[in-house]
């Protein structure tokens, strides 16, 4: 009768290779979701320097920042008054995933 008691030194061995070579797979692949989901909350955050800037243009007469730094990334604001009423402003940042992002938004008086 054959002895079935446990597992064998290659078995556990081909166990410990494939968990290996399966974490050496998905390690790069997490660093890469983790990247993107900064660069999701770098953009939530531009937008909302980029509302109070228009909110302030609307509102106050003051002068209005064209660049915030946040977290090592530097956001550069460009505002272009259309008509004396109207404003086109841009925000421009890199993110953490390495692109080169632009928004824009319009405001009214």
């Amino acid at each position: 009768m054959k002895n079935c008691r446990g597992f064998t030194l290659i078995e556990v061995i081909t166990a410990l290779m494939m968990l290996t070579v399966f974490t050496l797979i998905l390690l790069p692949i997490l660093g890469i979701v983790y990247n993107e989901r900064v660069a999701i909350q770098q953009e939530k955050k531009a937008l909302n320097f980029l509302d109070i800037t228009i909110t302030n243009w609307i509102y106050e007469s003051g002068t209005l920042e064209t660049e915030l730094v946040d977290l090592n990334t530097t956001y550069k604001i460009s505002l272009i008054e259309e008509d004396s009423q109207l404003l086109k402003a841009c925000i421009a940042w890199r993110g953490a995933n390495e692109r080169q992002y632009e928004r824009c938004e319009r405001g009214k008086r």
